[in-house]
């Protein structure tokens, strides 16, 4: 039975790393100077799809890669015409919602689009991890990307006297690669430790480059995650996923905890697993939180969600409201997921930050 779901895990965990391929690192131009707020933030995101505003050059053809760009992606987001994005959702995502926290609309324009904007970049890019990969760019290498930024005045120093950085590496992508290398929990563990430091090497960077403060997030319970809980139809979470989230969110915890008051962990761990396994008021407008909004039922495991056969003809089931769904694919929130996931956060971000915000 183990060995059944350890098979199943491998394949699904292959064909979400295609899922999530990027093209590379894009550079955003020189913008002319523009007076703000002093009160406002800058902000600048860092990671992989959860936070991903459309860094993913558009395509003309669909196909796994570029999937984000087509129907059914974007068909809630109202304030970009029900249109998809490049966002690996129904709608906006988690940088997009901590956007409007900070009193901004959006998250800042992706850095793809060669323009920046005093309410800061997106370097953030679907695939990503912290180990150096040809598909994507990794954590280390979109914090070079900021740096260069700031180092040809393209970024102004100005901009980070008052600025957040959101760093998500949340979809597990780096332990997914070797998962058929090192399935023991001792490698795993020892793994869990390089991603770790990787990401707390980047935090540090960031920090030291000028930005103000740090918003990490944790791994959410991957078991909970569609596409680990396939097997059962969706019923429960598995607990290997689980216990994989939870060695790395430890290791994460114990570097960080000890930073100064300027880094705070966002706990997405505790927040999806309460959301997926409860009943309570809370999240009854929820009614779905364990199955996905879209996806291929004829082959869950290699389809996806948007796929045709190329004639037009849908390989895909869409659910009618995704508003009353947590998950919208195999991975990713709904827009309405990840809105009832920052409310859980809103406080204690507000806290962090020292700001009121209107937004929920």
């Amino acid at each position: 039975m183990k060995s059944t779901k350890l098979v199943c895990w491998c394949v699904a965990a292959a064909v979400v790393c295609l899922f999530l391929l990027a093209d590379g690192v894009h550079h955003a131009e020189a913008r002319p100077h523009r007076e703000r707020d002093t009160e406002e933030y800058s902000m600048f995101v860092f990671g992989d799809s959860f936070v991903d505003a459309g860094n993913r050059p558009r395509t003309s053809e669909k196909t796994v890669l570029s999937r984000a760009w087509f129907y059914p992606y974007g068909m809630s987001d109202s304030s970009h015409r029900n249109r998809a994005t490049g966002r690996v959702s129904d709608g906006l995502v988690q940088s997009d919602i901590l956007a409007k926290i900070l009193g901004q609309d959006e998250s800042p324009p992706p850095s793809r689009v060669r323009r920046s904007n005093p309410s800061g970049v997106n370097f953030a890019v679907g695939g990503s991890g912290v180990f150096d990969s040809a598909e994507a760019p990794s954590l280390r290498q979109q914090v070079d990307q900021f740096k260069s930024l700031l180092d040809n005045g393209i970024i102004e120093h100005g901009d980070l006297q008052r600025s957040v950085a959101l760093v998500a590496v949340s979809t597990g992508r780096d332990y997914f690669q070797r998962i058929n290398q090192e399935t023991g929990s001792g490698d795993m563990r020892a793994l869990s430790g390089q991603v770790t430091d990787e990401i707390v090497d980047s935090v540090t960077r960031i920090k030291g480059l000028g930005v103000g403060k740090v918003l990490v997030n944790l791994l959410p319970p991957l078991g909970c995650l569609p596409w680990q809980s396939i097997a059962s139809n969706y019923d429960h979470c598995d607990d290997q996923g689980n216990m994989l989230a939870g060695m790395h969110n430890s290791a994460l915890r114990g570097k960080l905890e000890s930073s100064p008051q300027d880094v705070y962990m966002l706990d997405l761990y505790t927040i999806f697993a309460d959301i997926v396994q409860s009943n309570s008021a809370s999240v009854s407008r929820l009614q779905d939180t364990h199955a996905p909004c879209c996806a291929n039922q004829q082959d869950p495991i290699n389809g996806y969600c948007g796929q045709d056969d190329g004639n037009g003809r849908e390989q895909y089931s869409l659910c009618g409201n995704p508003d009353s769904f947590f998950f919208w694919d195999y991975i990713h929130p709904t827009q309405a997921g990840w809105e009832a996931v920052m409310e859980r956060l809103e406080g204690s971000i507000e806290e962090f930050l020292g700001i009121q915000s209107s937004w929920s």
